[in-house]
């Protein structure tokens, strides 16, 4: 056992921790926010820098003892000694791996912030390939915007396996098959218990999903006057077909178009009694050059600097992006702030997911178009049902899409040279039921954001999904309702 003084042992640690945290935090915001070769190698130093300090040897070993001893009678020093403990073990690896590592993803990171697909010779933002990819009817537009999508794939492919690589040598130092295993295990997530989880949810989603593209198949072939058997990826209004595609006949959109995201998501959690204006003005939330054009939440101390990167624009998309984001953002916020510093934080990854992804999902639901969204009275009821079915599909396209990301990401670290393009179109095949495109044999895998830069996540998205569901049916049953409910907010605050 340490001699060190477990109480000392814990302050020493936060002490040390914390300004290399925050500095990293302000480092990641600056870069997704403009984008330039400076604040990139800036994020790149500060992530080095905490690094460097969780991967001290001393310490990961004094956390080692205290957490394997298991005499910890104090529930709050014993979960911040784990949470040190998994640190420390997560940044076992040398100063020419950290290096590497910090290297490979600054480089990858800023192809990925500044790339915009080309189009006949006209560089676009995701928005503006999302955009042809969700209205037009042309095939040959849509496939010409697919593919203008994946073209960042091409530039970063190279060093993603190399990333992997890199990835796997800590790992394997550590006893870990690979970096898959080891990421789950140090995110507290047994692998088999995953793996058999995620068998369950492809045989019993198979036959509602199975059903449910047979419908989209349809109307989406009708979409651009082809036959069935012609549909290819670049069909389906998605880069990934992640979502659902937009229904001719029922356009959401249309009832977002003249209302702003931000006030319809201040009103959504005004509903709740949880205040977000504040998040909301410290938040970057439109589209620009070089920004990163994703979205994500970011706690920048644990003492209520809590921000949400988005690109919004008035439709169905951003605004269910800005509700989830938001859900990530009032958790932090709402945390107790007397726990410990390292205690502000989501009880695990799954808990903000589901969340988050509680929230998002309101754009479908019967009360929110109603009471939020104010849609018109005479249509309100069609609105709501097809909200109802849109929140079904929704749910099953994304588990689809969730057992494709999972799945590629573990056999990717299996071997990171092996033929991934052929792999990922064969698990595209398998759980989305695409039909992969004619004679392409190009890295469109590496056009996946996480795969780079948020390595094996992809199951928080749907274990979230699966919790989100049991918390909305117990405050439904049990604390009296959802939309609008101060009660409801009262508790996720509490509770």
């Amino acid at each position: 056992m340490p001699d060190t003084n477990l109480k000392d042992f814990i302050n020493d640690v936060v002490g040390l921790c914390k300004p290399l945290y925050v500095a990293y935090k302000h480092a990641v915001w600056e870069a997704a926010t403009t984008g330039t070769t400076e604040a990139n190698q800036a994020e790149k130093d500060a992530q080095a820098d905490l690094l460097r300090f969780w991967a001290d040897k001393d310490r990961f070993l004094k956390a080692q003892g205290f957490h394997e001893e298991n005499q910890i009678a104090d529930a709050m020093q014993a979960r911040q000694v784990k949470l040190i403990f998994l640190a420390a073990a997560n940044a076992q690896q040398d100063e020419a791996t950290i290096e590497k590592l910090t290297s490979l993803e600054a480089e990858v990171r800023q192809a990925y912030y500044n790339f915009r697909g080309n189009v006949g010779g006209k560089a676009l933002s995701d928005n503006e390939l999302d955009a042809i990819l969700i209205d037009s009817s042309d095939p040959d537009e849509v496939r010409e915007a697919w593919e203008a999508s994946k073209q960042v794939g091409q530039r970063v492919a190279g060093s993603i396996r190399e990333l992997a690589h890199v990835r796997n040598e800590a790992a394997r130092s550590q006893g870990y098959r690979d970096f898959f295993e080891k990421s789950l295990t140090l995110s507290e997530i047994v692998e088999d218990d995953l793996l058999q989880l995620f068998a369950e949810l492809e045989q019993i989603s198979q036959q509602p999903f199975e059903a449910l593209k047979t419908e989209i198949d349809e109307a989406r072939a009708e979409k651009f006057g082809i036959g069935v058997d012609a549909l290819r990826p670049w069909h389906y209004g998605d880069r990934f077909f992640q979502r659902v595609p937009k229904v001719k006949e029922f356009d959401a959109d249309v009832f977002f178009a003249e209302l702003d995201p931000v006030d319809l998501s201040a009103a959504t959690y005004d509903g709740f009694g949880l205040e977000v204006r504040d998040i909301l003005l410290r938040s970057d939330l439109y589209e620009r050059e070089g920004k990163n054009q994703h979205a994500f939440c970011i706690d920048m101390d644990h003492e209520g600097d809590i921000r949400t990167l988005n690109n919004l624009e008035p439709n169905l998309r951003w605004n269910t992006t800005l509700l989830h984001e938001l859900g990530h953002a009032v958790y932090d916020k709402y945390i107790d702030r007397d726990l410990p510093w390292m205690l502000r934080t989501p009880a695990h990854t799954l808990s903000t997911e589901a969340i988050a992804i509680m929230m998002g999902s309101l754009v479908n639901d019967r009360a929110w178009l109603n009471d939020v969204l104010k849609v018109p009275e005479d249509i309100a009821e069609q609105i709501a049902e097809y909200g109802e079915k849109r929140e079904r599909s929704a749910r099953l396209i994304f588990t689809r899409w969730c057992l494709v990301m999972t799945h590629f990401e573990r056999k990717m670290y299996q071997d990171p040279d092996q033929d991934l393009n052929l792999i990922w179109w064969d698990l595209v095949e398998r759980f989305q039921l695409l039909q992969r495109p004619d004679d392409r044999d190009l890295p469109d895998w590496a056009a996946k954001y996480h795969v780079a830069l948020a390595p094996v996540y992809y199951q928080n998205y749907e274990l979230g999904l699966l919790v989100s569901d049991q918390w909305r049916h117990y405050l439904e049953q049990e604390v009296g309702g959802f939309v609008g409910e101060q009660g409801t907010g009262q508790w996720l605050v509490d509770r």
